[in-house]
């Protein structure tokens, strides 16, 4: 920012004693100011909810480990190619499956599809994740992939009080803009009326 345009906004600030400024200018300067603080504000509660976010998260990850385990399993059948579910695309996401088969701790054999890397081939050794009864369970979230929800999560309070704050001021600057607007008919048409101003 140049020295002029600092110059410009320090005499646009609502403790100006620029006597052209009108009552929605301080206005607009008032509630931008405050909205700035704000959101400045927001920065460490935001921060705070991730924190709070990343430990019960983590805690939730380390009760799962309690109760999970990574279990060994022998594909039955060659992967194939099968279209992912959810994918609404014009080229569909296609991912890699195959059956893969585990004996389950009361000694019965389990079995269930599971997402196999390239190059993978019946008979190849797997990994899943199972509960204590050897059902197929998710895998725990790492600490990793904790941060990054918890990050996001932050990220995502302090931009919704950003979005918000941007529109209140969109708000604020609309409603004096029709004010001034309002004004400036009223002085436009009392101009003929006063005395001393001539109309041609």
């Amino acid at each position: 920012m140049t020295a002029d345009q600092t110059l410009r906004w320090w005499r646009l600030a609502p403790w100006s004693r620029n006597p052209l400024m009108r009552a929605t200018d301080r206005w607009d300067s008032v509630v931008a100011a405050v909205l700035i603080t704000f959101i400045l504000i927001v920065v460490p509660f935001a921060a705070a909810f991730g924190t709070v976010t990343y430990t019960g998260l983590n805690e939730r990850s380390h009760a799962e480990l309690q109760t999970r385990h990574a279990q060994s399993a022998v594909l039955i059948g060659d992967p194939r190619q099968v279209v992912v579910a959810d994918a609404h695309n014009r080229s569909p996401e296609t991912q890699d499956r195959a059956t893969a088969q585990w004996t389950a701790p009361d000694g019965t054999l389990r079995s269930t599809a599971v997402e196999t890397t390239p190059g993978t081939h019946r008979g190849d050794t797997v990994t899943v994740w199972v509960d204590t009864n050897g059902n197929v369970v998710a895998e725990p979230r790492s600490g990793v992939q904790n941060a990054v929800i918890a990050v996001s999560a932050a990220l995502s309070v302090w931009a919704g009080a950003a979005v918000c704050s941007l529109l209140l001021y969109m708000g604020v600057r609309w409603m004096n803009g029709r004010s001034r607007m309002r004004q400036w008919d009223r002085e436009w048409n009392d101009l003929g009326r006063t005395p001393g101003w001539p109309v041609g």
